[in-house]
């Protein structure tokens, strides 16, 4: 297969791409939203410097591992440069040491980055990082679920504290205990134990709504959304590396159980999920996301700022928001999955009869995360293992998300138009 072709035919999902030249040499590693997208940019633009444009005339093949979430490609980029140490991810560095992001071993450990391997007792080190800027992308993400401090200054509170990125562990002794836990947090994150960290954090925030200390249980639920936004269903690079086709080949036995759950004819190859946000009726707004084959298809998702005026009715807010879209000659999904219980479902079918839609509607209720099917009186119950449930709650949750990033958009202009 040609160049040219090779490129055509790269998923736009994300992952990490490998370049290799005509001797099978690694040339260049690389991490991507869209592996499509960016794998083309380099053969679009022909003032990519003198470094890259040698690259671009080396490569002869190109190769792709498909991940889940953007976390897993930085960590796996990291991982293959690590053992491989391609050429071109070499002489990017400039000749720097590689980059490590290091938790020092000290009564208040910072959060920094360092040059060089060397661990010294106490440290927990985790890299090399193929560049500065994956590193701070890293600690970016990381940052803004766990807060941790980068310098010493115990007398006055950093630009970081304020904006809630810093927990400033030197106001008093509780405030360094809570510290101390995001640090255990951030090294059991960075180590690849996402899920346990996950689980750790579920007891604890049911321990702390048995005490009835709501405002914390609050604060880790807000964590576990977080981390589960980032690293979705999390493996390690090793799992991706053992079998380059794990996305696929999950994402294949999830959409075969949610056929074998719903009775589906075939696999549902388009699956379109809604939701609506608002405050009181106030800045209403409905997304819809879209998966194809099991992955999300970003370029198609849609957002809604909804029209209704009158008191706050999810039920008319969705009705709308399905109107406008069926009015709309996109592609017929193969499932449609509304955020909700009987009612939304129920609501959700008339518009799709009214315009003859031949697509099946399911409905999933956040509460008890039971599955509404118009076949079956009773809603469904999926164990959280279930494939089928982990694909319609990632549906849900994603479309949850794009709802409400959309109506926090329209709130703050408000705000700042007053």
């Amino acid at each position: 297969m040609d160049l040219k072709s090779s490129i055509k035919n790269l998923p736009a999902s994300t992952g990490i791409y490998q370049f290799f030249d005509i001797e099978d040499n690694l040339l260049y590693v690389g991490k991507a939203a869209s592996l499509r997208k960016r794998v083309a940019s380099y053969f679009q633009n022909k003032n990519l410097g003198p470094k890259t444009n040698l690259l671009v005339k080396k490569i002869t093949r190109i190769e792709y591992i498909k991940v889940f979430s953007e976390f897993e490609a930085l960590l796996l980029e990291s991982k293959i440069i690590k053992d491989n140490q391609p050429f071109f991810n070499a002489i990017a560095k400039d000749d720097k040491s590689p980059l490590y992001i290091k938790i020092e071993g000290k009564e208040i450990p910072l959060v920094l980055t360092t040059r060089g391997g060397f661990k010294k007792r106490g440290q927990f080190l985790k890299g090399p990082f193929p560049s500065a800027k994956t590193t701070r992308d890293v600690l970016k993400m990381i940052r803004k679920i766990f807060p941790y401090c980068h310098h010493k200054n115990p007398k006055k509170p950093c630009l970081f504290v304020h904006l809630g990125l810093c927990s400033y562990p030197y106001a008093s002794p509780n405030s360094q205990k809570k510290y101390l836990k995001n640090i255990n947090r951030i090294k059991k994150l960075l180590s690849g134990k996402s899920r346990t960290l996950i689980r750790d954090l579920k007891r604890e925030m049911a321990l702390l709504a048995k005490s009835q200390k709501f405002e914390e249980a609050n604060e880790i639920k807000k964590q576990i959304q977080k981390l589960e936004y980032i690293t979705t269903t999390y493996h390690a690079p090793e799992e991706f590396l053992q079998i380059p086709t794990l996305v696929d080949d999950l994402t294949l036995v999830k959409l075969k159980n949610l056929q074998q759950v719903l009775g589906l004819e075939k696999l549902p190859k388009r699956i379109e999920c809604y939701d609506i946000s608002n405050i009181s009726g106030k800045y209403a707004t409905g997304s819809m996301v879209v998966f194809e084959n099991g992955q999300p298809a970003r370029n198609q998702y849609r957002k809604f700022k909804i029209k209704l005026t009158s008191k706050p009715n999810d039920y008319k807010m969705m009705q709308e928001v399905l109107t406008r879209r069926f009015k709309n000659n996109w592609p017929v999904a193969d499932l449609i999955i509304i955020d909700g219980g009987r009612g939304q479902l129920n609501t959700a079918l008339r518009v799709v009869l009214k315009f003859k839609i031949r697509s099946r509607v399911i409905s999933l209720s956040k509460r008890l995360e039971q599955i509404y099917t118009s076949e079956n009186t009773l809603p469904v119950s999926l164990s959280k293992e279930s494939p089928a449930r982990q694909l319609v709650q990632n549906l849900r949750d994603e479309a949850h998300r794009f709802a409400i990033t959309y109506h926090r958009l329209l709130r703050s202009k408000q705000l700042t138009a007053r």
